[in-house]
C-alpha cells in the first residue's frame, strides 16, 4: 500500500483522525470505508470481446508494453508495486510469483488471474484491469457485472460494437456509463479499408446515450509513439488517437479523486461539529427512533425559529419518519436486499427535505442551520452512492435516521 501522504495530505489527516479512535458509530465505519477508498488506486477496467485489442490498449495507455497476449487469462492487472514482478493467482487460491514481465513468463496452467507490478509512479493513483468476455451471452453478462462492480472507469474495446456487444452493455449501471468510453481499436485498418467514417456515423447516436465518448485508436502506432524513443513522439501520439483518450481518462481520474478528497473534508468537518451529538447506530434503528413526536412536546428552540419554520421542521420530521420507515421495512422484509433501490429512496428523501426547507426565509437561523445540515447529509450520501453495496445502503438509512433525530432536537428544543 502506498502511503496516504503520497496521495493527498487530507488523506493523511483522515488516517490520523481514525487512528486516534473514540469515533462514535456509525462514523467509525464511514471513515474507515472512505479511507480505504481513498488509498485504493482508481480502477480503470478495460473490457470487450475476445480479440478486441484490450491488452494492446492497456500497454498503449500506460506506456508499458509488458503484458503480452494471454487469451486464456480471464483477468490481467497492471498496477504499482515496489519491485518488478509478475503474480499469478491459481485455481486453489495460491499465488505464484515470477520475476520480470508477464509477456516473458509462462503462466501456470491453472492460473485464473495475472498481475503485473511495476515501480512506476504513474501507476500509484490508478491501475488497469483487463477483463475478457467469452463464452455464452449469459456467462459474458455475469463476467461484465463482476467487472462493473470493481470499476471506477470502464473502457470498452471493439472494432464495430455489434448488436451482441450493445446487448451486453445495455445493463451496465448508468453511473458507470457516465465514466465510460467506447474505443474502436485498430482504427488504422478501418481507415485503410475506407469504413471508419461509416462506423463512426453508425455508432455516434448510440455513444451519445451510452458512453462519455467514442475514440478511434490505432493502438500499435500509439505504443510506438509512447515507447520507441526517449521522449514521446507527439506527432504520432496525436495522429494515432491515443492522446485524446488518455487525456480524458486522466481527467476523469483527477476529477474523481478530487471529489473523494472533498468528501473526506466534509466527513471530518461534520465529525468535528457533531462528535458529541451522535447516538449509536443500534439506538437509531430501535423502534423508539421512529416514534412520532407528540404535539405537547414541541417548544420553541433557542435558534429563534418562527412559527412557519417550526411547522415546516415538524413536517420534515414526518417526511423523514415515513421514508425511514419504508427503508427499514424494505431491509427487514427482503431476502434479496436491493442496495440501489434503498440508496435511491434515501436520495429522494434528502431531495424532498432540501426542497421543503427552501420555503422559510433565508434569514431564519433555524432554517439556515438545517439547510447546512441537509447539504452535509447529501454530501455524505454521495459517499454511500460511490460504495453502492449493502453496507452503504444500510448506512444511508442510518444517516436518514440521524438527520431525523437532529430535526427532532430542533423542534422539541
Amino acid at each position: 500500500m502506498i502511503s496516504a501522504t503520497k496521495i493527498n495530505p487530507v488523506v493523511d489527516r483522515l488516517n490520523s483522525v481514525l487512528d486516534q479512535g473514540d469515533i462514535p458509530a456509525p462514523y467509525d465505519r464511514w471513515g474507515a470505508r472512505l479511507l480505504a477508498h481513498l488509498t485504493k488506486p482508481v480502477q480503470v477496467v478495460v473490457t470487450g470481446l475476445a480479440g478486441s485489442g484490450k491488452s494492446a490498449l492497456i500497454e498503449m495507455m500506460s506506456a508499458q508494453p509488458v503484458i503480452g497476449q494471454s487469451p486464456s487469462m480471464p483477468v490481467t492487472e497492471l498496477a504499482y508495486g515496489h519491485s518488478l514482478r509478475a503474480l499469478y493467482e491459481r485455481a486453489d487460491g495460491s499465488v505464484t510469483e515470477m520475476a520480470g514481465f508477464l509477456k516473458d513468463c509462462i503462466p501456470p496452467e491453472d492460473a485464473i488471474r495475472a498481475r503485473q507490478e511495476l515501480p512506476d509512479t504513474g501507476l500509484i493513483g490508478q491501475s488497469y484491469v483487463e477483463i475478457g468476455l467469452r463464452g455464452s451471452l449469459s456467462h459474458m453478462q455475469m463476467t461484465l457485472e463482476a467487472a462493473c462492480a470493481r470499476a471506477d472507469i470502464v473502457i470498452w474495446c471493439s472494432q464495430e460494437f455489434n448488436e451482441e456487444e450493445q446487448q451486453l452493455w445495455f445493463n451496465v449501471p448508468d453511473h458507470l456509463k457516465d465514466h465510460s468510453m467506447l474505443v474502436l481499436t485498430m482504427a488504422d485498418r478501418q481507415l485503410m479499408r475506407g469504413v471508419l467514417p461509416e462506423t463512426i456515423a453508425r455508432l455516434s447516436p448510440i455513444v451519445a446515450d451510452e458512453f462519455l465518448g467514442l475514440y478511434p485508436v490505432a493502438t500499435i502506432q500509439g505504443i510506438t509513439a509512447q515507447t520507441s524513443g526517449e521522449t514521446i513522439n507527439q506527432s504520432l501520439w496525436a495522429s494515432c488517437g491515443g492522446r485524446p483518450l488518455v487525456d480524458l481518462v486522466q481527467k476523469q481520474v483527477k476529477q474523481g479523486r478530487s471529489a473523494d478528497i472533498d468528501r473526506a473534508r466534509v466527513f471530518m468537518d461534520r465529525l468535528a461539529l457533531r462528535a458529541n451529538q451522535f447516538v449509536q447506530a443500534d439506538d437509531l434503528s430501535s423502534p423508539t427512533a421512529l416514534a412520532p413526536i407528540e404535539p405537547q412536546q414541541a417548544k420553541t428552540p433557542d435558534l429563534g425559529a418562527d412559527a412557519q419554520t417550526l411547522e415546516l421542521l415538524s413536517e420534515a420530521v414526518d417526511l423523514l419518519q415515513q421514508q425511514a420507515g419504508i427503508m427499514l421495512d424494505t431491509v427487514d422484509s427482503s431476502d434479496d436486499l436491493d442496495p440501489d433501490a434503498i440508496l435511491e429512496g434515501c436520495t429522494e428523501a434528502f431531495a424532498s427535505l432540501a426542497e421543503l426547507l427552501e420555503i422559510p426565509s433565508a434569514d431564519d437561523p433555524a432554517a439556515c442551520a438545517m439547510r447546512e445540515d441537509v447539504q452535509e447529509g447529501e454530501e455524505m450520501l454521495m459517499l454511500f452512492q460511490l460504495e453502492r453495496g449493502e453496507d452503504a445502503a444500510l448506512d444511508a438509512v442510518t444517516l436518514l435516521l440521524q438527520m431525523r433525530k437532529e430535526l427532532i432536537d430542533k423542534v422539541a428544543g
